[in-house]
């Protein structure tokens, strides 16, 4: 059996593996999951969340209006707020 696809994120020069949960936040996945995410306010406003989503972007919903307000340009790059990308699947 094939295990399920990680996502695998970066933040501050670290690499992280969070097993992606349907619906729930990739920051609440790794809360579960002891990954160590620095995060503040939880709801898009203080960007300290900010992620480059390695892999797995076909998997999560696309960005937020909060993400486009926060990061602008840095979509493109990859960069997304962990606590506002949710697995789709």
């Amino acid at each position: 059996m094939m295990d399920q696809m990680m996502i695998r994120v970066k933040q501050q020069d670290e690499e992280f593996s969070i097993q992606p949960v349907k619906g729930q936040s990739l920051l609440a996945s790794a809360f579960e999951q002891d990954v160590p995410l620095d995060y503040k306010c939880q709801k898009g406003n203080c960007t300290r969340c900010r992620v480059e989503l390695l892999n797995g972007e076909e998997v999560v919903n696309k960005p937020t209006p909060k993400e486009h307000e926060k990061l602008d340009g840095e979509l493109e790059e990859g960069y997304r707020l962990a606590c506002q990308t949710v697995p789709l699947k």
